[in-house]
């Protein structure tokens, strides 16, 4: 389950107002406990048969409960009744003792290709995805920064599910809820206008720290002795640190250039690239740490000057729709170099 925030400026683009997010709450979690339920009833072994043996009934199953899981509401209080392979049932001898077992004679009835199961029971394959996708959004709406928020729009294939639009419809009575017809398609009709028109968002929300990999001056009452280097200008530097350049949640103008806070020197002894790292952290120290993903490299090759001074570039970030653009500009010469990184 994916969240995002956005707000609707006047020219029609729309302007993200929060990092995207989400957690493992969608259909798929309805389909696993659902499945899991069922491998309790008829045993793991019936089940790993029947999709070694007869996985297009198997699928077919599937198929009927995705249709069914439409159809449960916040006030159902009856039987659904849900095809099932003839072949579980054949696999399980001993169905009825296996449900006294459980203590489910009062809520399951299972006859050849059909099981009829309580409203509670089919809403309780529902109730992790539930309360997850609850908690999180009002974890969000919660923030200061939410407070304008008026509507929330419900897409994807488990948006069509009744009984999640009746828990987020219940849960924010404050809110519009909005559920467009053949809401399971609305992903895929929106990724095609965002491919016509890509520039719909006009600005985004960073979904982590960027940054790259600087030496700095070495300091003896912070770094350690393992960071030691010595540069080819003579000076002492601490190896691994982490120069940022944008923090975690921050809002930027698609296309706009983000000027690094300071200029990097290249060395005259051997090529250094530019390695660019994404953080989960708000202001790492060092791209060592856990937080760290190095996500590309930018080649800038030996430099080619005498002093410092010539030998001095400075970096720019560019996030565009789905990218990052690192850009480095030789102070010098004015020469410029780029590379493009996908961020998706």
């Amino acid at each position: 389950m994916d969240v995002s925030v956005h707000e609707k400026n006047p020219d029609g683009t729309l302007k993200e107002l929060h990092r995207p997010s989400g957690g493992p709450w969608g259909g798929t979690t309805v389909d696993n406990h659902y499945i899991a339920w069922m491998t309790k009833l008829f045993g793991r072994n019936a089940i790993k048969e029947l999709t070694a043996d007869f996985m297009a009934d198997y699928l077919y199953m599937l198929r009927e409960f995705e249709n069914k899981k439409r159809t449960v509401t916040l006030d159902l209080n009856q039987t659904i009744t849900l095809r099932i392979p003839s072949a579980l049932n054949e696999k399980c001898k001993n169905i009825e003792s296996q449900l006294a077992r459980l203590k489910l004679e009062k809520d399951v009835n299972v006859l050849k290709d059909k099981i009829r199961v309580s409203a509670d029971i089919a809403k309780s394959w529902f109730q992790e995805s539930i309360d997850g996708t609850i908690r999180h959004l009002t974890e969000i709406l919660s923030e200061p920064t939410m407070k304008d928020i008026t509507s929330i729009l419900l897409v994807g294939g488990f948006a069509e599910s009744k009984l999640m639009q009746d828990a987020v419809k219940s849960a924010f009575r404050d809110r519009t809820v909005i559920i467009p017809e053949e809401a399971g398609l609305a992903v895929l009709k929106g990724a095609v206008l965002f491919g016509h028109r890509p520039r719909l968002v006009s600005s985004r929300c960073v979904p982590f720290t960027y940054g790259y990999g600087v030496a700095r001056p070495f300091d003896d009452s912070k770094h350690s002795p393992e960071q030691l280097w010595i540069d080819s200008y003579g000076d002492r530097r601490a190896n691994n640190c982490f120069e940022k350049v944008v923090e975690i949640g921050t809002s930027v103008d698609v296309g706009e250039d983000i000027k690094a806070p300071s200029k990097l020197l290249l060395q005259k002894d051997k090529e250094r690239p530019l390695c660019i790292y994404a953080s989960t952290d708000r202001d790492p120290e060092y791209i060592t740490d856990p937080s760290c993903t190095k996500v590309g490299k930018l080649n800038l090759g030996k430099a080619t000057g005498e002093t410092k001074d010539d030998n001095t570039v400075q970096v720019y970030f560019t996030f565009g729709d789905a990218e990052l653009k690192a850009t480095v500009k030789f102070l010098k010469t004015g020469t410029v170099v780029s590379k493009t990184i996908d961020c998706l």
